[in-house]
């Protein structure tokens, strides 16, 4: 026969320090599937490595009637205080951040039926120096193990939660035989619960009733032994030591509508953060929702690579992070994913496990490295290994694992609380200069396996020179256009005036010039034949893509006159009838312009550049680029200065 539980109550100590409902702790977390997931995800692992074996988690999104909640009646009592409290310190006048928490709460403290998301693990267990750290902030157990260490993540869950409430069931080892524990942790406002008592904190802990006054003093008994009824079957359920998170007040990661739903959120977040771990194996998760009627169920399952390209295909395109909902960026996680897949593994140092594979020809592919650390993603902008740092190798994806040893201990301590991105600015100058040296040491490696580029491979057309050596000659600026007629520092563009300056033989005084821009870095070659009005063009774009950038296509016949002389010859621009990559195809227009614009994207692409009129010398024919900055909705005023300037050309 199953005992009795000890009385537990929810549990708000005496405070100092009155405060709102807008906590502090909280105010980082918006409630996005990302933090939520990753650190359920990574303390899951790290419990499960410190256990010696394959992390298996399980996620499940149900829901139960209020009551089934350990310590409801003394929350809604908290809350009603807590309530009256801000109310009275308030003045009636609450912010709109406050008001906003207070009917959140509100609205799910009235459902009939109150959603959870349970994260179950195989890990270690919670003991009762583990629930102090995880109930406390800024205090952890992991010590020198495990991926977090700043005692601040566990606040995560909480932003999924509408309540404001998580709970926590374990079983744990004990010399030779297995212990359960649980509590619960609420976060409301201040309050008094007596007119004349004191001010109570907004922290109320579910633990023994009669263990209050003691409060983290390292009272053992504080915490009930026995699962309460919500958590029991989830804690039966575990053959070992394990784990039970329960967010309560499920808030479904506040997604708007049309965006996916949990089950797919969680899958994508664990694939796209945890891919290293679960490509290697050390990882297993499934998602189950099975609230309401049976045909509404769903669930996922990540234990392959399969798995996890499955979960990323509706991302891999997207090029950049979602706001507010994403640290990574699915085609950043896609490629890394490829990259395990398909690379070629490395020899490295012990506790470095190092992959690459050639990106070469794939368009807008450029060299990559994506820093995992015990199976998590933290970055692929690391200072000395990004794109940069590989000028002399031929574009590549590479993922840089980091299980232990130094070079792990310090990207953990440079990380930050969210374990993404390294800040050298939270190590001392040894610690900087020891990770950078080991950084570089990781790039080192790479350069030794990938070899250097074979630049004679690019493409030639006949008839150019060719000097052989190793090192790539950079394409010459543009030369700027000449100011027009009256001088001054302003550029403006050439306006048509009313009288014609066309002479006998119908030929134009001289050539329009496009509107001038900043010269960004490429290499290009061209392949024309004479009497012909197609230009084949080999681009390389040397530049990291920036949003709203474009660039201006332009074809040029350089006058070959002096520019010392006094009066020189202007440059001539061909009229352009069509620009086409490949993937999409730009019109000038029945007219033409000088100047067609195209996105911006790093790497090689072959252009098929159609003009209005036949090239003539096709060995002097350049292609000029130029860089323009802008919002979409002005792409359209930079085209038409280009127009402006072409239709003095063609009524001159």
């Amino acid at each position: 026969m199953r005992a009795s539980p000890e009385r537990a109550s929810l549990y708000f100590g005496p405070t100092h320090q009155p405060v709102g409902f807008t906590s502090a702790a909280l105010a980082h977390f918006d409630g996005s599937a990302e933090p939520v997931i990753r650190e359920l995800i990574q303390n899951s692992l790290d419990a499960a490595s410190q256990a010696g074996q394959v992390a298996e988690i399980r996620f499940e999104i149900c829901d139960v009637e209020s009551d089934c909640l350990p310590g409801w009646k003394d929350y809604l009592e908290a809350l009603e205080l807590a309530k009256k409290e801000r109310k009275r310190r308030n003045q009636g006048k609450a912010s709109h951040d406050e008001r906003t928490v207070l009917q959140r709460i509100d609205s799910m403290r009235r459902r009939e039926h109150i959603p959870l998301l349970l994260c179950i693990d195989n890990g270690h267990g919670l003991n009762g120096r583990r629930m102090d750290a995880l109930l406390t902030p800024g205090n952890t157990s992991k010590g020198d193990h495990g991926a977090g260490s700043f005692g601040l993540g566990h606040h995560a869950a909480f932003g999924a939660s509408d309540l404001r409430y998580v709970l926590y069931g374990s079983k744990y080892q004990k010399g030779n035989k297995l212990r359960s524990i649980a509590s619960g942790h609420a976060i409301l406002a201040s309050h008094h619960q007596k007119s004349n008592g004191p001010e109570l904190a907004a922290d109320g802990y579910w633990i023994v009733d009669g263990q209050g006054d003691m409060g983290f003093s390292g009272s053992s008994n504080r915490y009930p032994r026995i699962i309460p009824n919500l958590l029991e079957p989830y804690v039966d359920a575990l053959s070992d030591t394990g784990t039970v998170v329960c967010i309560a007040g499920f808030n479904d990661f506040n997604r708007d509508e049309g965006e996916p739903g949990a089950v797919e959120m969680i899958g994508r977040v664990a694939a796209a953060n945890f891919s290293d771990a679960i490509c290697s194996g050390s990882l297993s998760l499934t998602v189950d929702d099975i609230r309401g009627e049976s045909r509404n169920h769903s669930s996922l399952c990540l234990s392959s690579t399969n798995d996890v390209e499955e979960a990323l295909d509706e991302i891999k395109n997207q090029k950049r992070a979602r706001k507010g909902g994403g640290f990574i960026a699915g085609a950043v996680a896609h490629n890394a994913v490829l990259t395990l897949r398909d690379g070629r593994q490395i020899d490295s140092p012990t506790g470095i496990r190092a992959c690459w594979r050639s990106i070469v020809g794939i368009d807008g592919a450029q060299t990559q490295v994506h820093v995992f650390r015990r199976g998590m993603w933290i970055t692929s902008r690391a200072d000395g290994l990004k794109k940069t740092d590989f000028s002399n190798q031929e574009p590549f994806d590479a993922v840089i694992s980091l299980d232990e040893g130094e070079l792990e201990e310090l990207v953990r301590s440079a990380e930050g609380p969210e374990h993404r991105g390294l800040d050298h600015k939270r190590l001392n100058l040894d610690e900087k200069k020891r990770l950078r040296e080991g950084l570089c040491a990781v790039a080192q490696i790479l350069r030794d396996e990938i070899g250097e580029r074979d630049d004679l491979q690019e493409y030639a057309p006949p008839g150019f020179a060719e000097l052989k050596g190793r090192l790539t000659r950079a394409a010459e600026k543009v030369r700027r256009p000449r100011t027009p007629a009256g001088g001054g520092s302003k550029r403006e563009p050439v306006m048509p005036g009313d009288k014609s300056t066309v002479d006998d033989n119908d030929e134009p005084r001289r050539r329009g010039t496009p509107a001038p821009g900043s010269v960004p870095r490429y290499r290009s070659s061209l392949l024309a034949e004479s009497g012909q009005s197609v230009v084949v063009a080999h681009l390389s774009y040397d530049e990291e893509a920036v949003d709203g950038t474009q660039i201006g296509i332009r074809m040029r016949m350089p006058s070959g006159a002096d520019g010392s002389c006094e009066s020189p010859l202007p440059d001539g621009y061909l009229r352009i009838a069509t620009v086409e990559d490949g993937t999409s195809l730009k019109s000038a227009g029945p007219d033409g312009a000088l100047e067609v614009m195209l996105e911006a994207i790093p790497g090689r692409r072959v252009l098929k550049v159609t003009l209005l009129e036949e090239v003539e010398d096709p060995q002097v024919l350049e292609l000029d680029l130029v860089r323009r900055r802008l919002d979409p909705s002005k792409a359209s005023e930079v085209q038409e200065a280009s127009e402006v300037s072409g239709s003095a050309s063609a009524e001159s």
